[in-house]
């Protein structure tokens, strides 16, 4: 994979990154004030919610990764 350093692309993924990591929480958050209230069912759904949030993450961490490996060291594993 070609180099993202210092790329608009790198810049766009780490805000996408990070957006979808505070998404995340923010629905792990209402979950936790739906179940606290009682609303069981409304806390599964944010939990969900928050699940598919993190997998949106992980997939714009890995795109990080994978353009950063060309940039670090031999002795350095990811």
């Amino acid at each position: 994979m070609k180099s993202l350093v210092g790329t608009k692309t790198r810049e766009n993924l780490l805000k996408s990154f990070a957006g979808e990591s505070q998404a995340r929480n923010r629905y792990v958050f209402y979950a936790a004030a739906a179940e606290d209230e009682g609303y069981m069912q409304i806390g599964r759904i944010f939990r969900e919610t928050a699940d598919n949030e993190e997998q949106h993450a992980r997939r714009f961490f890995n795109f990080l990764v994978e353009g950063l490996k060309e940039e670090l060291p031999t002795s350095v594993e990811i």
